[in-house]
C-alpha cells in the first residue's frame, strides 16, 4: 500500500511522516511532496493507492490536483486536508470524487481513522475490479444481480437456493452446505421510514456497512454478503468454513454496532441471528423478521435474537377505551389526546408490547374514532390529507411512534370537522386581532392564546376556515396595509416598514416583493407616477 502526502509546508509533511503509525495501518510506502507539480510526477512514476493533499498551496492547489487525478488516475483514493471548514471546498471536492475531507489541525488519531477508511475503500475496490476482470458481472447490473442471487438463498424453491449457491461459488464466495452461517438484519429508521427513492443512499449505506465490518474484524476467512430486502432493511449473510465465525467475540458485534451508528445514524437497530447451517437460512430469516416486527417501540440497540423476549399476549384496555369514549363525546379533545399519548408512553416504557397487542390497540382506537365520525355525520375520508393519508393511518399499528403520529393527527382533524359556530367566531376574532396589531411580530401562539385555543388545534381550524395558514395570512394582511400606505407620497417607505413591525427595511422589501412580485418603491412609482416623494434605498 503506497500513500502520497502533498503539502507546501515542510513541517506539516514532517509531522504527518512521523506522527502516524503507518506500520499498524499496513502502509508500506509513504512519499512526500511539497508541490502539485512534484506530486503529479510521483503519481506518474509510482503506483499510488491513497493521496492525502492540502488544498491551499501556491501555484496549483489541491482541488486542481484532485481534478487531474480524477481524470487520469480515478482509482486513487483521495483525502483532502484544509485549515478552513469551507463548505464550497467540500462541495467541490465531492464533485471531483474525493473520498474524505479532514479539517486541520486534526489529531493524528482522526487522520489515522480517515486512512483506515481509505484503506478499506482500496480493498473493496480491488475486490470489485477482480470481479469485473473475471467477467462475472456487467457494470450496469452488478448490484441487481448480486441482490437477486443473495435473496434466492432464502427462496422456498430448493432449485433457486442451489443455483444461488453455485453462482456465489463462481464469483469466489466459498459458501457451502457445511458453512457456519450467521444472519444480521439492520433496521436504519430514517431509511425504513422514508418513502422516497433511495437508490443512491442505498449504495452509500452498503459501502459504510462493508467498511464497518472490515474495521471491526469481520475479515477473511469470514465472508459477508449484503442485500436490501423489500422492507428496506439490510440483511448481511456472514459465513465461514471452519471456526472463525463461531469464535468471533461478542465485543466485535458491539463494535460493529457502534461503528455503523457513528457512520450512518444512531437511530438504528441491529439484530444478530443464531449460528445456523445453509438449510436453515429460510426459517432463520423468518424468525429474525418476526423479532424485528415485535420491536414496536423501535428502541435503537443491538439485539441478539437468541434471547427471546416475553411479550404480553393481550392488553386489557376496556377501561381506557371507555374513558376515552367519554372524553371524545364530551368534546374534550385536548384531554383525550393527552390521555392516549400518555398511555402509549406508559406501555412503551414497559417494553412488553408486541405487534399483535399494538395492532389490537390500533383497531380499538380506530373503531372509537370512526364510530364517533359516523354518529356526527363526518366523512371519514375528509379527515385525511395529502400530507397524512388514510393508508398511512391504517398502517400505523406497526410501531408506537407511528401510532402516536396517527392519534396526534386524527383527534385534531375530528375536532376541526366538528367545529361549532363559536369556533368559527374565534377565527373571525383572530383575524380582527391580526389586523389591529400589524405593528407587532405576531406568532401563531400569540394569536391562538388570544382566542383561548391551543396552537395545534387553532392552526388546523384557521386553515380550514380561511384556506391558508396563520403565518401566510399575517403576511398578506401586512402587505395589503402596506399597499394602502404606499399610496400616500408623504410617508417614507422606511416608515411604512416600521409601522408594520419590520425593523429591517430589506426584510420588508423581500416580503413585499415575494407576495406582489415588485418592490415597494416600484409599486409606489406605478400608482403615483414619477411625482416627488420621500424615497428609501432598498439595497
Amino acid at each position: 500500500m503506497t500513500l502520497l502526502l502533498v503539502d507546501d509546508q515542510i513541517n506539516v509533511i514532517n509531522g504527518l511522516m512521523n506522527g502516524i503509525n503507518y506500520r499498524k495501518l499496513e502502509i508500506d510506502t509513504v512519499l512526500p511532496s511539497t508541490s502539485v507539480q512534484e506530486a503529479k510526477t510521483l503519481i506518474c512514476e509510482n503506483q499510488i493507492d491513497i493521496l492525502m493533499t492540502d488544498i491551499e498551496m501556491p501555484g496549483e492547489n489541491g482541488l486542481q490536483l484532485l481534478h487531474w487525478v480524477s481524470e487520469n488516475y480515478p482509482d486513487i483514493v483521495c483525502i483532502l486536508l484544509t485549515s478552513h471548514a469551507d463548505f464550497s471546498y467540500a462541495q467541490e471536492s465531492i464533485k471531483l470524487g474525493c473520498f474524505d475531507y479532514v479539517v486541520q489541525p486534526a489529531p493524528y488519531q482522526e487522520i489515522e481513522d480517515a486512512l483506515l477508511r481509505a484503506i478499506a475503500k482500496v480493498h473493496t475496490e480491488a475486490e470489485k475490479n477482480q470481479y469485473y476482470k473475471d467477467g462475472l458481472f456487467y457494470t450496469n447490473h452488478k448490484q441487481e444481480l448480486t441482490d437477486r442471487t443473495i435473496l434466492n438463498l432464502f427462496s422456498q424453491n430448493p432449485a433457486n437456493r442451489q443455483q444461488a449457491l453455485q453462482l456465489l461459488n463462481e464469483i469466489h464466495y466459498p459458501l457451502s452446505l457445511q458453512s457456519c452461517i450467521r444472519l444480521i438484519s439492520i433496521d436504519i429508521y430514517p431509511l425504513t421510514d422514508n418513502t422516497a427513492d433511495s437508490s443512491l443512499v442505498d449504495l452509500v449505506m452498503r459501502q459504510k456497512i462493508t467498511d464497518s465490518l472490515r474495521l471491526c474484524g469481520f475479515c477473511k476467512p469470514i465472508y459477508n454478503l449484503i442485500t436490501l430486502n423489500t422492507s428496506k432493511r439490510f440483511v448481511i449473510v456472514l459465513f465461514a468454513n471452519g471456526d472463525a465465525l463461531s469464535n468471533l467475540s461478542v465485543s466485535s458485534y458491539h463494535a460493529f454496532y457502534q461503528q455503523l451508528s457513528k457512520q450512518i445514524s444512531p437511530e438504528m437497530s441491529i439484530y444478530i441471528g443464531n449460528f445456523i447451517s445453509f438449510s436453515e437460512m429460510r426459517s432463520e430469516i423468518h424468525r429474525i423478521d418476526t423479532f424485528v416486527a415485535n420491536n414496536v417501540n423501535k428502541k435503537p440497540s443491538l439485539y441478539f435474537t437468541e434471547q427471546e423476549k416475553n411479550f404480553a399476549t393481550s392488553m386489557d384496555v376496556a377501561d381506557n377505551i371507555a374513558h376515552w369514549n367519554r372524553l371524545l363525546n364530551s368534546e374534550q379533545y385536548e384531554k383525550l389526546l393527552e390521555s392516549i399519548l400518555s398511555y402509549l408512553d406508559f406501555i412503551a416504557s414497559l417494553n412488553v408490547t408486541n405487534l399483535k397487542t399494538l395492532c389490537d390497540l390500533h383497531q380499538q382506537l380506530t373503531q372509537l374514532f370512526f364510530i364517533y365520525a359516523y354518529q356526527h355525520e363526518i366523512d371519514v375520508t375528509s379527515l385525511f390529507t395529502e400530507e397524512y393519508s388514510y393508508n398511512e393511518y391504517m398502517d400505523a399499528f406497526k410501531d408506537t411512534s407511528a401510532l402516536r403520529k396517527a392519534v396526534s393527527f386524527i383527534i385534531p382533524a375530528i375536532h376541526v370537522s366538528s367545529g361549532s359556530d363559536s369556533e368559527k367566531g374565534a377565527v373571525s376574532l383572530a383575524k380582527k386581532y391580526i389586523t389591529n396589531n400589524v405593528s407587532l411580530n405576531l406568532s401563531v401562539k400569540d394569536v391562538a392564546d388570544y382566542v383561548h385555543l391551543s396552537p395545534e388545534y387553532f392552526t388546523k381550524l384557521f386553515k380550514k376556515e380561511v384556506g391558508q395558514n396563520i403565518k401566510s395570512y399575517i403576511l398578506q394582511v401586512k402587505v395589503e396595509i402596506a399597499k394602502d400606505l404606499l399610496g400616500n407620497p408623504n410617508i417614507p417607505i422606511s416608515m411604512v416598514a416600521l409601522d408594520l413591525g419590520y425593523s429591517n427595511f430589506s426584510h420588508f422589501t423581500q416580503v413585499f416583493k415575494k407576495l406582489e412580485g415588485i418592490t415597494p418603491t416600484d409599486y409606489r412609482k406605478n400608482i403615483l407616477g414619477d411625482n416627488s416623494f420621500p424615497s428609501d434605498s432598498e439595497s
